[in-house]
């Protein structure tokens, strides 16, 4: 309760019928279908490359195309947030996305929608927990389901 909690989810729209192992995986986005602020868009698209590439290590590659776009967003109320300190969803901020999967002939193999979400807390807590949380839901699903080459370390 004294912090913000970020919560999230995926949703497989599209489930990948045969599940293969990735050479690499090649990061792009499409034009959302909602307003984003650009600090939102960028740190986004940093965090997804930073956990992806760096921290898991996957091999940026075309063999895997991770096409996402922002389909929803709703920064909530930092105040609210802060103000009410856990009392019910006041303040509440979501970020939805679409992640399109597709193999290196532009074939779509796979298709998820995956939501980040800051909750109420004492402090109120920042939208990046939201982005942060629907990041580690994109990172989780294409580690766990294409298995992408890992770079030796």
């Amino acid at each position: 309760m004294l912090q913000a909690c970020g919560s999230g989810r995926t949703l497989v729209l599209d489930p990948v019928k045969n599940p293969h192992q990735s050479g690499g995986v090649r990061i792009c986005s499409t034009q959302p279908t909602t307003e984003v602020p650009e600090e939102i868009k960028t740190s986004f698209e940093e965090l997804l490359r930073e956990k992806l590439y760096k921290e898991e290590g996957v091999k940026e590659g075309p063999e895997t195309t991770l096409n996402y776009r922002f389909i929803q967003l709703n920064e909530g109320n930092l105040f609210k947030r802060w103000f009410l300190g856990g009392l019910g969803n006041s303040g509440e901020g979501t970020l939805t996305t679409e992640v399109i999967y597709l193999d290196k002939n532009n074939n779509v193999i796979g298709k998820i929608h995956t939501e980040g979400k800051i909750g109420s807390g004492m402090f109120g807590g920042g939208f990046s927990n939201a982005i942060e949380t629907a990041v580690e839901q994109i990172v989780q699903y294409t580690m766990a389901t294409f298995k992408p080459e890992i770079i030796k370390k």
